[in-house]
């Protein structure tokens, strides 16, 4: 079975004002973030190809390997972490925050689009690149991370969750094992049984009762895309001297706040949305299992504990890897450039932003609605009754039948009292025969108003399930697709075609959504 790949432009579906800004290279944007790739070669024109980092490499390779062989990982994975070793081969990287399941369709769109970037390098003469996707569990957003959602059998979109609370503890940290084990066995069922459903049970089934988000996200990342040589970190399995910098860097933390602000406040005056707040806590202590904000000026005594947060993340990412082009979504590109003037200023080599890929996936079922209907994907942003209301006319669009036999029913009697007035006049025994065709056809036809009402009422009802099943698969919550639902169903229902599937439709340069038909 082959897929389509089709593209629609974000005017048309939505997206942020910052991504659609850079898509279309805003020169004023542009001047923060460094210009849009447009090729390969575009890319490697400004790509820090030599510039240093503070792990060096045997070190970086030891923790990569260390890291894929505790979540058996395949040799593909093993092979990309040792050709880190030659300095002439790079990093692309992306990442993204464990989340239950995966997370969200998007985290596999970004690992696709890193992969198929090194792919196209390589094909085009340049250097080796591996793709590596940050796993940072050093994040504390446990309600983030702990929701899946699918489409149940009501065709309602249904979130799932793990039942814990915690408050300020690392997803490193939290021991989810058992909830994870529980949750499966409700979601298992719910799942179709395909030839792929019993090895993707196993695969996500957590090894031992203290696995944590982070182990489950990596072994998911590992069985999708470690074929492909995807490399999987978390920030607390680097060496130590990957902490290093961050006390450096708390050190100027004064300067660096300014700094921010003052980027935040040129990019407002640019028209440019800005959604990274320049007093967000910049650095936080790892204690325990409990990760705590430092306030400005703290006394810090450990930098190995240190964890940066959001204005510092990007940053502390590329000065450890040898980090070329950085695949990023939408959200990211607005505090990016916010942050873009600390690599200058804190000498971390700036890599290329390349905007991931965005897809929505479309399985046989819902292209034939999409096909019986006349939608596409800008269209669903509203209720299946209002959509209804508006599409669920007589195919022959001729007006309602049940108004033409009432007018049928309304000339027929018109008629018939001429017809008698003449029978009067000429044979009134006949009065009785013309009386009883009267009442028989009058019968007949509001049967066939009876009959044509419920077979509205059947179809309008059928239509309305089917215009909800549409909504809710291809725009969830009234939501791209991408940012709600989870990987599972659809590698329930492909198996390792998926990653395949991802990998060519993620163009990395390719400037519209893509609507990728299974």
């Amino acid at each position: 079975m082959t897929s389509t790949l089709r593209h629609i432009s974000f005017r048309r579906l939505g997206t942020s004002a910052v991504h659609q800004r850079y898509l279309e290279d805003d020169r004023e944007l542009n001047s923060y973030l460094g210009m849009r790739s447009q090729s390969v070669e575009d890319l490697l024109k400004r790509a820090p190809t030599g510039a240093p980092r503070v792990i060096p490499r045997d070190q970086l390779v030891e923790s990569l390997s260390a890291y894929a062989k505790r979540h058996d990982a395949p040799p593909e994975v093993l092979a990309n972490a040792e050709a880190l070793l030659d300095p002439e081969t790079h990093v692309i990287v992306t990442g993204q925050q464990p989340g239950l399941f995966g997370g969200p369709l998007l985290c596999l769109h970004k690992a696709a689009t890193a992969i198929r970037l090194c792919k196209e390098i390589q094909e085009q003469g340049g250097p080796r690149c591996v793709p590596l996707f940050w796993n940072h569990s050093d994040d504390h957003d446990l309600e983030e991370g702990n929701r899946a959602f699918f489409v149940n059998q009501q065709q309602e979109v249904q979130r799932f969750r793990l039942d814990i609370t915690r408050h300020n503890e690392s997803l490193r940290k939290i021991h989810v094992g058992r909830d994870v084990e529980r949750l499966l066995e409700q979601i298992a069922p719910l799942l179709p049984q395909t030839e792929f459903h019993d090895d993707l049970m196993a695969a996500l089934k957590p090894r031992h009762p203290d696995e944590a988000m982070g182990d489950l996200q990596a072994r998911l990342m590992f069985e999708v895309f470690g074929k492909h040589g995807l490399l999987v970190i978390e920030p607390r399995d680097l060496p130590e001297c990957a902490f290093e910098p961050l006390k450096k860097w708390w050190d100027k933390s004064d300067e660096i706040r300014t700094k921010v602000t003052q980027t935040c406040d040129d990019l407002t005056d640019l028209g440019v949305d800005i959604t990274i707040d320049p007093s967000a806590t910049m650095m936080f202590a790892m204690s325990g299992d409990r990760r705590e904000p430092l306030a400005d000026g703290e006394e810090i005594t450990d930098h190995r504990n240190l964890s940066p947060g959001v204005l510092l993340r990007p940053l502390w990412q590329d000065a450890c890897l040898p980090t070329i082009g950085f695949v990023v979504g939408p959200g990211e590109l607005s505090y990016l450039a916010a942050v873009a003037p600390l690599y200058r200023f804190l000498g971390v080599p700036q890599p290329v932003f390349v905007p991931r890929s965005s897809l929505t996936l479309v399985e046989p079922s819902m292209q034939r609605l999409m096909t019986r209907f006349s939608l596409d994907l800008p269209e669903l942003d509203n209720t299946p009754e209002k959509l209804a209301e508006r599409l669920l006319q007589d195919d022959n669009g001729e007006g309602d039948i049940e108004d033409k036999v009432e007018s049928i029913k309304i000339r027929l009697r018109t008629d018939l009292d001429a017809v008698e007035k003449i029978l009067q006049t000429i044979d009134t025994s006949m009065v009785g025969a013309l009386d009883r065709a009267r009442t028989k056809s009058a019968e007949e036809l509001e049967r066939l108003q009876t009959k044509v009402r419920n077979a509205r009422q059947n179809r309008e009802g059928t239509g309305i399930k089917q215009l909800r099943r549409l909504c809710n698969s291809l725009r969830p919550r009234n939501r791209v697709q991408e940012r709600v639902f989870g990987p599972l169903s659809y590698l329930n229902s492909y198996g390792p075609r998926l990653a395949e599937e991802l990998i060519g439709a993620a163009d990395p340069f390719v400037t519209e959504h893509g609507v990728l038909e299974l």
